[in-house]
C-alpha cells in the first residue's frame, strides 16, 4: 500500500481520483484534482434537474446545501450563520470589501506585500476614486510580513488591513494570527484571503482574529470550480453592495436585510457545484487538515530536495516549508517555455506572472510547482527528470 507515514491511505485516495494516474499534477495551487465522490454528487443533481426541473430539484437538496455550510463552518471554527457559500474567492473577496464602509479621502488601507493581484487592483481603484491611500506592510528577512512594522503603522486613519495568507507566487505563509491581534487591538477590520490556505493549513477564525475570510473550493479542498466560502464575523458591520430576494426581505415598505452571512449569497446559485463542495468539505474534515498539511509538506520537502539537484534550476524558497508552493526559474528557458515543455511530457506546472503579486517586487514570471497529499515520490522524480532533460 502507498500509505503516508501517519496513516493517510494515499493509494486509496488516488484510486478515488479519476484524473489519476493519467496526469502528473504539480498545479494544485490552481486547482486540486477532483475526487470521484464530488463528481458523482454533481452529476446526480444534474440528472435530477433533468428529471424534475431545476427548481424542484434545488428545493429537494436544500438540507444538503445547509449541511455544506455547516461543514465549512466546522472547518474554520465558525458558526454556520457566519458562512456564505459563494461562486469563488474573487467574487467573495470583492463582495466583502465593498460591504465595508466606503473609503474616504485620507483613509489608509494597509496591505500585505504579497497580496493577491486581483485584490490589489480593487483596492487601488477604490483608493483612486475616494482619495484614500494604499500602503504596503514591510516584510522581514524571511519574506514574510513584519508584524512589528505593521503595529508601528497603525493610527486612527487606518480603515482596513488586507492580507493574503499564502501567496500564489511564493511558498510562504503570513503570520495571520499576529495580524489579527494588532487589528483587534486597534478595532480595524481585517480581511483575510485564504485562497491557497483553506484545506491545507488548520484554520480557526477565532484564533486568527479576522473579520472576514474568503476562499475557493477548487484548490486544496479539491472541490469544483465556481464554488467558495465567505466567513463574516457576527457583528461585523458589513452590508452587501447589491441585494436580492435571498439577501433581504420586504416589510412595511422597507428592505429588511438578513442578519446571517447568507445575505451575501445569490438567489441564482447553482446547487450542483455546492453539493460537490459539500462532499469536498466532508473529505477534508474526515482526513483532518493537520494530517493534510503534514503529508503535503513532506512532499514539498522532497520536491525541493529533488529540484535543488537539477542543473539550471534556481529555487526561490529555502528553510522551513510553509506552504504547498515551490517556485523556481530556469537558466535557459522562460517560465512559459518550461511549462509548455513539461506539458508536452504529461507534467503540469504553472507559469505565474508578476501581476499575481504586484506589490511584491516580483520582476517577472516564475515557474510554480505545487503539490498535494496525492503527489508521489515517483511523480517528483518524473518532474525532476523531465526538467533535467530540457
Amino acid at each position: 500500500m502507498m500509505a503516508d507515514q501517519m496513516g493517510l491511505d494515499i493509494e486509496a485516495l488516488r484510486a478515488a481520483t479519476p484524473a489519476l494516474p493519467g496526469v502528473v499534477h504539480f498545479n494544485a495551487a490552481s486547482s486540486g484534482l477532483v475526487p470521484r465522490a464530488v463528481l458523482e454528487a454533481m452529476q446526480a443533481h444534474l440528472q435530477a434537474e433533468a428529471a424534475l426541473a431545476p427548481h424542484e430539484a434545488g428545493v429537494a437538496v436544500a438540507d444538503a446545501i445547509e449541511a455544506a455550510r455547516a461543514a465549512a463552518a466546522r472547518l474554520i471554527g465558525a458558526r454556520a450563520e457566519e458562512v456564505a457559500l459563494t461562486t469563488g474567492s474573487s467574487q467573495a473577496w470583492n463582495a466583502a470589501f465593498h460591504a465595508l464602509p466606503a473609503l474616504q479621502g485620507g483613509d489608509r488601507v494597509l496591505v500585505g506585500a504579497h497580496e493577491w493581484g486581483g485584490n490589489v487592483f480593487t483596492l487601488v481603484e477604490a483608493a483612486r476614486r475616494s482619495g484614500a491611500v494604499i500602503e504596503t506592510i514591510p516584510t522581514g528577512p524571511d519574506g514574510r510580513m513584519d508584524t512589528g512594522a505593521l503595529a508601528a503603522m497603525m493610527d486612527d486613519r487606518v480603515r482596513l488591513i488586507a492580507v493574503t495568507w499564502v501567496p500564489a507566487h511564493l511558498g510562504i505563509a503570513e503570520p495571520v494570527a499576529e495580524v489579527g491581534q494588532i487589528a483587534r487591538a486597534a478595532g480595524v477590520p481585517y480581511l483575510l484571503d485564504a485562497a491557497q490556505a483553506l484545506g491545507l493549513l488548520p484554520c480557526d477564525v477565532g484564533r486568527i482574529g479576522c473579520d472576514m475570510l474568503t476562499a475557493p473550493g477548487r484548490k486544496a479542498l479539491r472541490g469544483p470550480k465556481g464554488t467558495g466560502v465567505l466567513y463574516v464575523r457576527q457583528g461585523c458591520a458589513a452590508t452587501p453592495g447589491a441585494l436580492n430576494v435571498r439577501a433581504a426581505g420586504w416589510q412595511a415598505g422597507k428592505v429588511v436585510l438578513r442578519r446571517d452571512a447568507a445575505r451575501f449569497e445569490s438567489n441564482e446559485y447553482a446547487p450542483a457545484p455546492l453539493l460537490g463542495l459539500g462532499v469536498a468539505l466532508g473529505l477534508a474534515l474526515d482526513l483532518r487538515v493537520e494530517e493534510i498539511r503534514r503529508a503535503t509538506f513532506d512532499k514539498v520537502a522532497a520536491l525541493r530536495a529533488g529540484l535543488s539537484g537539477v542543473a539550471g534550476v534556481s529555487l526561490r524558497e529555502s528553510g522551513v516549508v510553509q506552504s504547498h508552493i515551490t517556485t523556481f526559474t530556469h537558466a535557459r528557458m522562460t517560465p512559459a517555455e518550461v511549462m509548455q515543455a513539461l506539458r508536452a511530457q504529461g507534467v503540469t506546472i504553472n507559469a505565474v506572472p508578476a501581476h499575481y503579486g504586484p506589490l511584491s517586487g516580483l520582476a517577472g514570471p516564475v515557474c510554480r510547482a505545487s503539490v498535494s497529499y496525492l503527489t508521489t515520490q515517483d511523480e517528483i522524480a518524473r518532474l525532476c527528470a523531465v526538467l533535467g532533460a530540457l
